[in-house]
């Protein structure tokens, strides 16, 4: 981890070449080491690009926390432009199936995945964050500043200037926001005129427990159950010994948890004493340590808010939000890192670049948004007719046109 200085380093990278009369691109800094960030460091260094990335967190073990998550076809697709897909796929457990079911154990809908990974070329996998973000530093390698919380930036035609709460700047020919929902880069871009965040209503409650044992949890199946007052229950199996689960509820549950002084496994035991094997084992195996609770919200698609202006550009949550419905969130912002540092090699010219990126990337990750925000309506119903007739509903179309809709989606994309 390198310490905070005023200038970029230079390697002698030969940077993007820039349209006529203009300085070639070849220093940038990242704000926010998460997936987004590091994925376009590594992105921008492999088109010549000098790239320090700098994260408010100040201790590196605080950077490989989290729990599981599912990578789709297209992060794959996108992480084989930087040569990180093998090393990915090493850390990562392949999905086979992902199924539907309700909260009484009965199958809803099945799909496929193992065929559809092989006419695509690309896996869909499980994998711990803590693994993606561990790969995804050690490509970056030094060049990143623990610590360094953003408070703001100044720009002209030469360059940014990069301002740090601790009083240290750093300069250089872009900025980039990779810095979360809550981003300072955005802020400072929208002069702090910005729509907040949409809440979505619910929780999820993501914990990795230790429970080995195929009878118990087989390997290969990404299990999705939807039940009554709001709540969902998604696992799958990471490795021989590991279980990644996301316990989604509604509003009454985190009541409990903050006004009842509940601990976190008593809540959750609480909120699915009467689900079915092998929930009530998957929670008695996890520690209370390990249960992270997260409020889940987006941001609504808005044409008019650019997601750059001058030398500035924003990648993944801190342009377009969206809740965990599709997971897609680390693929979109996989996409993003990749997509932006090809367009600044291609296009040389920042504006040219910027611009190009968001009209690749805008149609899609808008529609991403919508999905999902639609898909966690679906969870949120309580009653028993309301919810019986949203399972008739997945019987009847999620093996189908769901299905299809949701590849559709997921591979309609271009560089």
């Amino acid at each position: 981890m390198t310490p905070a200085a005023d200038t970029p380093r230079s390697r002698g990278a030969a940077g993007t070449r820039g349209a006529a009369g203009t300085r070639p691109v070849r220093s940038a800094v990242v704000i926010g080491a998460g997936i987004g960030g590091l994925t376009t460091a590594i992105g921008l260094r492999r088109a010549g690009i000098d790239v320090t990335v700098h994260e408010r967190r100040t201790e590196p073990g605080r950077l490989l926390t989290g729990g599981g998550f599912m990578l789709w076809h297209n992060a794959f697709v996108a992480l084989r432009r930087l040569g990180l897909d093998d090393a990915v796929a090493k850390v990562s457990s392949e999905i086979e199936f992902h199924e539907f079911r309700s909260d009484r154990g009965r199958t809803l809908a099945r799909w496929a995945i193992a065929p559809e990974s092989r006419r695509i070329g690309a896996p869909a996998v499980a994998l711990r964050r803590s693994d993606l973000n561990a790969l995804l530093l050690e490509h970056v390698g030094d060049d990143v500043e623990l610590g360094a919380q953003c408070s703001g930036f100044t720009q002209d035609d030469e360059g940014v200037t990069v301002r740090f709460a601790d009083g240290s700047t750093r300069r250089a020919d872009i900025l980039i926001g990779a810095d979360g929902m809550r981003s300072a880069v955005r802020s400072t871009l929208r002069h702090g005129h910005d729509l907040p965040p949409r809440y979505a209503g619910y929780t999820a409650w993501q914990a990795i427990a230790r429970l080995p044992g195929e009878d118990v949890v087989p390997s290969g199946t990404f299990f999705n159950l939807w039940g009554r007052g709001g709540l969902r229950f998604l696992y799958c199996r990471l490795n021989e010994e590991e279980v990644y689960w996301d316990a989604i509820t509604s509003d009454g549950a985190s009541a409990a948890f903050d006004m009842f002084r509940k601990d976190r496994r008593t809540v959750m035991r609480e909120s699915y004493a009467d689900w079915p094997d092998p929930i009530p084992a998957i929670l008695a195996a996890t520690a209370e340590e390990a249960i992270l609770p997260i409020d889940i919200a987006d941001r609504p698609p808005e044409r008019e808010s650019a997601w750059s202006h001058g030398r500035v550009c924003l990648v993944g949550d801190a342009a377009h939000p969206m809740t965990l419905n599709l997971s897609q969130g680390a693929g979109q912002a996989i996409e993003d890192g990749v997509v932006l540092a090809e367009r600044l090699a291609a296009d040389g010219d920042i504006a040219t670049a910027f611009a190009r990126y968001e009209a690749l990337r805008r149609r899609r990750v808008d529609a991403m948004v919508r999905g999902a925000y639609r898909i966690g309506l679906l969870g949120t119903l309580r009653g028993p007719v309301s919810c019986g007739a949203r399972d008739l509903f997945m019987r009847a179309f999620f093996g189908t046109f769901a299905r299809k809709g949701t590849y559709r989606l997921m591979m309609d994309f271009e560089y």
